[in-house]
């Protein structure tokens, strides 16, 4: 295998997530416009939509679930699964470094988190300046800027176990055999995140749905008490604070795992 070209690392967290602002700006940049497109379609399906199908598309419904759930569409692309194809050369000079393994992929996340939660930030606060409900906002608030670090911690590790370089779709369909590796494989990927983010976000918030259920007066069928709402959102995001804190322990323990196969694929763009 022929040595990686000298890269230039961050050495502090704060040079990690510039230096992905920096990756970020240049053309043809993919992760700002897969995360535009996603608040826009959401945004159109939202609004455009008959009643009907639009009952069926989101199971959030309500003034403010509107940021909630567009925070959950912008994040469910691959900038939050597919972290190393992209950005092989730095992945391989950190594999062997746990620390700067670990900075690197906090600074995708915290990239990421920067982009999305300011836009779901204002639509959160401006849906609370016009339903006047300020507790219901600031709970709202609180959920968007903590839970999405716990899922995408997690989401981290679909990139580690199932990697795939970004290519033109004109190239990979002129290289679509062997097909499951350069078309199955890679459309299945590029799928996932659209159900693996929003299955996350409702598996930290899993024992805040239980307690509203079972403390609630009205359990889930009704508009909760402010109280109930905050206990909530409190345990949400001592949910997100553990998967975040245990979702990069394994994130760094998978790619160590890993090391052989992914030093192999990451060296080798051709392999879809």
């Amino acid at each position: 295998m022929a040595e990686p070209a000298e890269v230039s690392l961050p050495a502090t967290l704060c040079q990690a997530v510039r230096t992905e602002f920096v990756r970020a700006l240049r053309p043809p940049f993919e992760s700002l416009v897969t995360v535009a497109v996603n608040g826009a379609l959401m945004s159109s399906s939202w609004f455009l939509l008959p009643a009907e199908l639009k009952d069926e598309v989101f199971t959030l419904h309500g003034t403010l679930a509107f940021a909630l759930v567009l925070a959950a569409w912008m994040y469910s692309d691959v900038p939050a699964t597919n972290l190393l194809g992209p950005d092989s050369r730095r992945v391989t000079a950190t594999i062997d470094d746990p620390v700067a393994l670990r900075r690197l992929l906090s600074a995708k996340s915290i990239f990421l988190w920067l982009v999305v939660t300011p836009v779901c930030l204002v639509v959160a606060l401006v849906t609370g300046i016009f339903t006047h409900d300020p507790l219901a906002t600031l709970y709202t608030v609180i959920w968007i800027g903590v839970v999405p670090f716990g899922v995408l911690s997690i989401t981290a590790w679909v990139g580690i176990l199932y990697p795939y370089h970004p290519m033109p779709l004109r190239y990979r369909w002129e290289h679509r055999r062997p097909r499951w590796r350069m078309l199955g494989r890679w459309i299945t990927l590029v799928v996932a995140p659209y159900g693996l983010v929003p299955l996350l976000a409702v598996a930290l918030m899993a024992l805040s749905l239980l307690l509203w259920g079972l403390t609630s007066p009205h359990g889930l069928t009704r508009k909760l008490p402010d109280n109930d709402l905050g206990w909530g959102v409190a345990l949400a995001c001592a949910m997100a604070a553990v998967a975040t804190v245990g979702g990069r322990w394994v994130s760094i323990r998978l790619a160590r795992r890993r090391r052989v196969r992914l030093l192999a694929f990451l060296a080798d763009p051709t392999r879809g």
